[in-house]
């Protein structure tokens, strides 16, 4: 059974991520005047492949444009859906064109490029800034400095400068999947307000298994940075260290902050941010827009202000708690010798593809990998990992309110899931879903069958709709095979009977008892606490030929 397990398991990671990768978009370049130019780099291309595109102008006539405003020829692109281009060519008439460049603010910076060009020359353009000043882009959004243009009318370009930023940083913050441990490095990239790397960085390690780090006296000349953690990680999942490490990323605005967290929000939500800003936005309603997205996606209908940086999986607070359910439904749940070494680079897959898919349109629209979410939700057992957490922490002297993560989970489930809404026992099920109903067996909590044979083995299966609590009370010679404990927990266990309780929701929960009478016959009571605190329903089944109890 455990083999099967595996093997399904591996199958699904295998068809996911050959599904994602195998993904094709048609490039198509088209020319304004086939007469006056053609082109090159249409094709079917995987997709994130690049492809070049190349306008080459017919003789006397010379490349203006792209339709998109894109002025470089040849360009490189990078594939992500179908698209079309146009080359924009004119014919060299012998005509002069005047090219004005303007600066935003003369005490900030100077321009230089003005002048009167014949129609098809190249024109260089450059924006000078004063000191303290720094360039930020043209009008037209571009931010190649110095820059070439192709004359072709009288245009008039506008260098904005900005006053430098930056100065004197210290901050702290935690890095957490499940919490980053001793070891793991920190690195800050100073960036420029395009996001683009200065060449300025800084280094730091964790010295405590919580996480922690601290950065001071950081002289920057901007105030926005890549943070990146790199380490092993407490695996919140399966409650131990993972077998390989992971890196995290944040992008942070440095100005007044104290607390700067890298988590795996901040991680898949960078690209988008990266997009939004390469698209003209501020970074400061780049990271807004991209964060109110994702928590859309995670189906979080009343947004928090709270930046994701800010958030910690060992606090109290719903914003926290929405961090740690995300965290924990990223990580699939193995405790296959084989599979484990393999989950970090699974992790880090996962979260590269939906960070890929969310940075187009702030949506993720590969069903596949909001599958592999829901599936890791139904096969975790959230109360062992809650306890885990709470034990972890411990091991370290500290005492930390574990936030509602359950209520979260919930939402996602209820924003990419069919729900169920009453509670459901199955005919049959399998002792272990996650691999389909192979090997299905019937089930001893269908309400209105009482009678059974004692020779053979059954489940005790049911699926409870989001929001609701089920608890199932067996009196009588009844006995689980706690090996094949797929989302039940005890709460109570004793010689003549036991207490279980479901560990998810709207997901199907299954264990394997067996039916035990010393005289080969036998009877027990099952009382079934459906949202309430008493009993909602009570059944006595009764047995032939049980097995012999275990001595």
């Amino acid at each position: 059974m455990k083999a099967k397990v595996l093997a399904l398991s591996l199958t699904l990671i295998v068809l996911l991520a050959v599904t994602s990768c195998n993904k094709e978009y048609t490039v198509t370049v088209n020319s304004n005047n086939e007469t006056w130019g053609t082109v090159t780099g249409s094709g079917t291309y995987a997709s994130g492949a690049t492809a070049t595109l190349a306008a080459i102008p017919a003789t006397d006539c010379f490349f203006v444009k792209w339709n998109d405003d894109v002025t470089d020829n040849p360009r490189t692109i990078t594939v992500t859906k179908d698209i079309t281009y146009t080359a924009y060519f004119a014919e060299n008439t012998g005509e002069t064109f005047t090219v004005t460049v303007n600066s935003n603010n003369e005490a900030w910076g100077s321009v230089t490029g003005s002048g009167i060009y014949a129609a098809g020359a190249t024109a260089t353009l450059a924006a000078v800034p004063a000191e303290n000043y720094l360039f930020v882009k043209w009008n037209d959004e571009v931010t190649d400095n110095p820059r070439t243009v192709t004359v072709a009318s009288d245009i008039t370009y506008t260098a904005f400068f900005a006053e430098k930023s930056g100065g004197n940083f210290s901050f702290s913050g935690k890095v957490q999947k499940g919490p980053f441990v001793t070891g793991a490095t920190i690195t800050v990239n100073e960036l420029n307000e395009n996001l683009g790397q200065t060449g300025k960085s800084f280094t730091t390690s964790i010295a405590s298994d919580d996480g922690s780090f601290s950065l001071n006296n950081l002289e920057m000349e901007s105030d926005l940075a890549l943070l990146s953690g790199n380490g092993f990680y407490f695996n919140e999942v399966l409650g131990q260290l993972s077998s390989a490490q992971i890196t995290l990323q944040a992008i942070a605005d440095l100005t007044d902050e104290e607390t700067v967290n890298i988590n795996v929000l901040t991680h898949i939500t960078k690209s988008r941010i990266e997009t939004l800003v390469g698209e003209g936005m501020s970074f400061a309603d780049a990271k807004r827009q991209a964060e109110g997205e994702f928590q859309d996606f995670l189906g979080v209908t009343e947004h928090f202000n709270q930046g994701f940086e800010q958030m910690s999986i060992a606090s109290q607070g719903d914003f926290n708690a929405m961090l740690l359910a995300f965290s924990i439904i990223l990580q699939r749940p193995s405790n296959s010798i084989v599979v484990v070494p393999t989950l970090p680079a699974e992790l880090t897959w996962l979260m590269t593809s939906l960070s890929t898919d969310f940075a187009v349109d702030g949506a993720v629209n590969d069903e596949a990998l909001v599958d592999t979410l829901l599936y890791n939700i139904s096969i975790q057992n959230q109360r062992y990992i809650r306890q885990r957490i709470q034990n972890y922490y411990s091991g370290l002297g500290q005492n930390v309110d574990i936030p509602d993560f359950e209520s979260y989970i919930a939402m996602f489930q209820a924003a990419h899931q069919e729900l169920v809404t009453e509670f459901i026992y199955p005919d049959e099920a399998s002792p272990a879903p996650e691999i389909g109903n192979d090997g299905a067996v019937p089930n001893i909590l269908v309400k209105d069958v009482t009678q059974f044979d004692g020779t053979q083995a059954y489940v005790v299966a049911a699926i409870t709709p989001l929001g609701k609590s089920l608890k199932v009370k067996v009196t009588g010679n009844v006995r689980l095979d706690a090996g094949l404990n797929n989302g039940w927990v005890y709460t109570d266990y004793t010689t003549n009977g036991f207490t279980i309780e479901p560990q998810r929701q709207n997901t199907l929960v299954s264990m394997l008892v067996y039916l035990l009478d010393e005289n080969r016959d036998g009877s027990a009571t099952i009382e079934y606490y459906e949202d309430s605190d008493t009993p909602t329903f009570t059944k006595v089944i009764t047995w032939t030929g049980g097995w012999f109890p275990f001595k």
